[in-house]
């Protein structure tokens, strides 16, 4: 996210969630599954 927002920064509140909200709906599940299983074993949550 703060690459993305330093290449293109925001100037102002508004356009800042635009931006947020825009990078957040690229996240596919299987992106948020890949930080899950790349997360060190102690902040995986328990089975």
């Amino acid at each position: 996210m703060k690459k993305v927002l330093r290449q293109h920064p925001a100037r102002t509140i508004t356009e800042l969630r635009q931006k947020l909200q825009e990078i957040w709906d690229c996240f596919t599940p299987n992106f948020c599954q890949n930080l899950v299983t790349l997360c060190p074993k102690e902040f995986q949550p328990s089975k």
